[in-house]
C-alpha cells in the first residue's frame, strides 16, 4: 500500500513540474518571429535534400552526403544559408571530375528551386531559372503561410545568402562559391 502511494504521489509531482515548466515556457521564454523564420527554412532545406539522390543517368554531380545550416549574423542583419554536398567518392575515384561554379549553382538551384538551371551539356546558364523566378519561388516554397508582407519577405530576401560548398573527397577539388540567395553564386 505504501509503495502505491509512493508512487501516485511520484506521477503527481512529475505531472506539475511539467505543467510549471510548460507555463514558465509560455510565460517567461519569448520565440522571436525571426526564430521561427529561420526554423521553417531549415526544415523545408532538410526535406528537401532527397531531390539531390542518385540518379540512374547522371546528369549533374552526384552526393553521398549533404547538409545544410541556416545562421542570422545580426551585426550584418543577413540570413546565411550553408549548403555542403560530398560528391560520391565511389563515384569519383573512377570518373575524373572537378567541380566548377555552375556546380555550386546547380547544387542550390535544385535544393531550393526544384530546377536545375543550367543547360546538361555545356553547363551554361538557360532561360528557366531567371533571379526574378529564383525570388518568387524562395518566397513561396519557404515563407508562404506566415503572416509577413510583401515588403519584409522581399527585404528576406535581399538579406539571405547562400554559401554553397562542393568537396571532392577523392582528389581534394573542393568548391565554394557565394551570394545572394535570388542571383548567381560566384
Amino acid at each position: 500500500m505504501k509503495k502505491i502511494i509512493f508512487v501516485i504521489l511520484l506521477i503527481l509531482s512529475n505531472n506539475c513540474m511539467a505543467d510549471t515548466n510548460f507555463d514558465s515556457l509560455k510565460k517567461e521564454k519569448k520565440t522571436s518571429y525571426l526564430d521561427f523564420v529561420l526554423l521553417k527554412i531549415e526544415n523545408r532545406l532538410i526535406q528537401r535534400h532527397t531531390l539531390l539522390g542518385p540518379q540512374y543517368l547522371a546528369v549533374r554531380i552526384q552526393y553521398q552526403n549533404l547538409g545544410s545550416e541556416i545562421s542570422f549574423d545580426e551585426k550584418k542583419s543577413k540570413i546565411t544559408i550553408s549548403i555542403t554536398g560530398v560528391m560520391d567518392k565511389k563515384r569519383y575515384t573512377k570518373k575524373k571530375y572537378k567541380p566548377k561554379i555552375s556546380d555550386c549553382n546547380i547544387l542550390r538551384n535544385i535544393l531550393l528551386y526544384g530546377k536545375h538551371g543550367y543547360t546538361t551539356i555545356t553547363q551554361k546558364r538557360n532561360k528557366y531559372l531567371t533571379n526574378d523566378e529564383m525570388s518568387d519561388i524562395f518566397i513561396s516554397r519557404f515563407l508562404n503561410n506566415l503572416s509577413l508582407s510583401e515588403k519584409e519577405k522581399e527585404y528576406i530576401v535581399k538579406n539571405t545568402l547562400v554559401n554553397a560548398l562542393i568537396i571532392d573527397s577523392v582528389r581534394g577539388n573542393d568548391i565554394s562559391c557565394s551570394g545572394n540567395v535570388a542571383k548567381d553564386l560566384n
